[in-house]
């Protein structure tokens, strides 16, 4: 440390003699100096103008003006605490790491060298304290620079549990005030029957305090070296990434599983396997423009469809990565979002990305004034959407689901014996381009009768704007019973122009509030009327945004149930149901609601499908509704479980049910879940569809923790992913070992995943952070 010439000295001890003659000052019993921010305690301080040197002898400890505590036996020091000798030392750190030597000097002020030196993060047992530490570093000699901020050590010997499991001859690491400083990260292990075993070693370079870079090699015992590269530049208002990786594959053959073949005749070649010099480029950035406005981007660029999902690049190996620009605003009364965007999807098969749309632009806009001229709420929307598609998507519904009799009966026109049925087809996506740009004004106020009554009216008109030329080939299928190749269901959409909606609503809510000494309980009748025309272009424009469709107690009161802006719900209709709320002593509550909804006039916009089927099978398609209900518990004790499901408005049959719970207690925490759906031959389901999920963390030790997940396909007895991972982490040590499976039957291009992970991480020396998430 710098001297401090201008700060003066004070002395607290029991007694102080001193040798005129000599020039040596001695101080015991109870030692107290102060100097500057320096602080010195011990038995006995001996000090001699003359070599202006200090010893101080006898439970030392020196408090530095870092913070830094050391504590020895004997310190001989200068005057001015810049540069001295010390015995026995051990120095602790504000950010809670320790160094011990058995004898130490401190150079030029800023140099400490520990002879025969011990390191670590790690706390000492209380109850032992004598007991080695989890980790350590032991070294011959340990040279800590505080001005370069680097600590060197030399002939160092790694310790787990006070036994020897590594030597390096040299090796040097940032000191323990270095939050970024360069050097090797945490090397990664990983296996896959396509890559072989792989081990990925990267290097962390510091290049200032707001950029950095780190380099990554890994070598797969069957496709060579990959070489990955991060760039990344921190700014006042936002960051910056670049990144790269690329590879020449020396095995590509190893991927010739992922090619597809029709009766044993070759199809289509993996674009893994045919390509051996591949890579990708990507970057992100997203900067504040103002504390209002947000710019920013995330862009992939690839040699094929797979690249980074087949070589887990991180934060681009995703199935299906959206690359999009964008701007944001977001204020007490508005939302503003203007974007474009690309979905990649990372597949074997490159027809999947063909289908995938670009949409050129993305705009959102969403105001709400609470206090209009006419009173109450004001919302303004609008929303424009433009789109440009490759390659269409058609799925053939009569080749999954043969809706109860068999493909001869229900795939082919009785009449002409030999031709496939048209209406057997969902069509996901059309080839070509369509623009549609909406706007939509919406009115409410509630008004509270004397007796309670909460009328709600509201008003509400939207129009459309839009143009579109898609079309689709349909499907390609054989001919019955014959191999001649028929092809049907060709459409075409060439079509622009205008249309619109006007409606008005009335909400009635009628809440009785019931309270006892240990609960309270809310009783809601709810109805709503909505009258309106019915929905104009119905099944001949495009449908992008509104393709699914889950009815439930969370839309059944919405005026419109469609998902997007493409389906506009029409007709008059009415929403009724029940909702209970009841909150009880101890901190148990219950929330329920169970409702019905009736088409009363016009066109049933759920009954007349458009190119996607989607108001099929949605227990909204008959003029009476399915019922649909939820019910939830939640405690005091961390645990809370619900379902809701759709009921058969005439025999009361099971449509749809999905259950759930979540527990959390000082030792376990997870969750469980379960879903069910009936056949629905029109989406291409035949038989019932039920899942089970469900994941656990349990801290069986002190700081051990087990996780484990597991998808399971009921109907088909078949385990859709699992995972195992036992984990450990403390002050200064994380554990975590790992394996993940997916099963490829369940992916929509075939392949398999299995991912095994083995990571440590030491507080200071390598990576440090909280091992795994149960919910993915």
């Amino acid at each position: 440390m710098a001297s401090q010439q201008d700060a003066q000295l004070f002395l607290e001890a029991d007694t102080v003699t001193y040798d005129t003659g000599g020039g040596v000052v001695t101080a015991a019993g109870g030692v107290q100096i102060d100097y500057g921010a320096y602080k010195l305690v011990a038995q006995q301080v001996i000090y001699n103008q003359r070599t202006r040197r200090l010893i101080a002898v006898g439970d030392v400890e020196l408090q530095q003006p870092d913070g830094n505590r050391v504590y020895a036996d004997q310190v001989d020091i200068t005057d001015d605490f810049r540069d001295g000798f010390v015995q026995a030392l051990r120095i602790e750190t504000p950010d809670n790491t320790r160094f011990a030597a058995a004898q130490a000097t401190r150079e030029n002020g800023d140099t400490v060298v520990l002879e025969q030196g011990v390191y670590t993060a790690c706390e000492p047992c209380r109850e032992n304290p004598e007991r080695a530490p989890l980790w350590q570093v032991k070294a011959r000699k340990i040279v800590w620079n505080q001005n370069e901020k680097l600590v060197r050590y030399y002939g160092a010997r790694f310790e787990l549990f006070g036994a020897p499991i590594a030597y390096l001859p040299y090796f040097q690491a940032p000191d323990p005030t270095v939050k970024r400083k360069s050097g090797f990260l945490t090397p990664e292990f990983k296996q896959s029957d396509d890559l072989g075993y792989g081990l990925r070693i990267p290097y962390f370079i510091a290049l200032s305090d707001s950029n950095d870079v780190t380099l990554a090699g890994t070598y797969y015992t069957q496709q060579g070296f990959l070489a990955e590269a991060e760039y990344r530049q921190a700014f006042e208002n936002g960051i910056f990434t670049l990144k790269t990786a690329g590879i020449v594959q020396q095995d590509p053959g190893e991927f010739a599983g992922d090619n597809v073949y029709d009766n044993g005749v070759l199809e289509r070649i993996s674009p893994d396997f045919a390509n051996k010099e591949r890579g990708m480029i990507g970057s992100t950035g997203k900067f504040a423009l103002s504390p209002d406005w947000t710019f920013g981007w995330d862009l992939l660029l690839q040699s094929d469809e797979n690249f980074s999902s087949t070589y887990g690049i991180e934060g681009y190996s995703d199935t299906i990565h959206t690359s999009e620009v964008y701007l944001t605003g977001l204020s007490n009364q508005s939302f503003f979002d203007l974007r474009a965007e690309k979905f990649d999807y990372q597949s074997t098969n490159p027809e999947l990305t063909d289908q995938q749309p670009y949409l050129l632009p993305s705009f959102d806009y969403e105001r709400i004034e609470q206090e209009s001229a006419l009173g109450g709420e004001v919302k303004l929307d609008l929303n424009v959407a433009s789109l440009y598609r490759d390659d269409d998507a058609v799925s053939r519904l009569c080749a999954t689901a043969f809706r109860g009799g068999t493909e001869e009966d229900d795939c082919l026109i009785p009449t002409t014996g030999n031709r496939y049925r048209p209406d057997l087809l969902r069509y996901e996506g059309l080839e070509g381009r369509y623009t549609r740009a909406t706007a939509s004004a919406e009115w409410r106020n509630s008004y509270v009768l004397p007796v309670g009554l909460v009328l709600t009216p509201i008003a509400s008109v939207r129009g459309d704007v839009y143009t579109a030329d898609m079309s689709s080939d349909g499907a390609f299928l054989e001919n019955y019973p014959g191999p001649v190749l028929t092809r049907f269901g060709a459409v075409s959409v060439d079509d622009d122009g205008t249309r619109g909606m006007a409606t008005a609503a009335l909400e009635a809510r009628y809440p009785y509030l019931i309270q006892t000494a240990t609960s309270s309980h809310v009783i809601e009748p709810i109805g709503q009327i909505i009258v309106r025309p019915d929905e104009t272009q119905l099944g001949f424009l495009p449908n992008e945004d509104s393709k699914t469709l889950a009815f439930n107690t969370g839309n059944l009161f919405s005026l419109d149930k469609f998902t997007g802006y493409d389906r506009i719900e029409g007709g008059t209709r009415a929403n009724v149901g029940l909702r209970y709320a009841g909150a009880f002593y101890g901190g148990y509550s219950i929330d329920a609601v169970v409702g019905q909804s009736y088409h009363l006039a016009g066109l049933n916009s759920y009954a007349q499908p458009d190119l996607t089927l989607v108001g099929n099978d949605s227990g909204l398609e008959t003029d009476r509704s399915d019922y649909v209900g939820s019910l939830s518990f939640g405690t005091p004790s961390g645990i809370s479980v619900g379902t809701q499901g759709r009921f058969d408005e005439e025999s009361f049959a099971l449509r749809r049910a999905d259950l759930y719970g979540t527990w959390e207690t000082a030792l376990t925490e997870g969750f469980v879940s379960y879903s069910y759906m009936a056949p629905q031959p029109d989406y291409g389901s035949a038989d019932d569809r039920s899942q089970v999920s469900a994941g656990v963390a349990l801290k069986f030790a002190e700081n051990w923790t087990a996780y484990g997940t597991i998808g399971y396909d009921v109907d088909e007895n078949s385990v859709i992913r699992h995972g195992v991972a036992v984990g450990y982490a403390d002050e200064c040590f994380s554990l975590l070992v790992s394996f993940e499976d997916e099963n490829d039957q369940y992916n929509v291009d075939g392949s398999s995943s299995q991912t095994f992970r083995f990571k440590i991480g030491l507080r200071t020396i390598t990576e440090f952070g909280k091992p795994y998430d149960i919910n993915g």
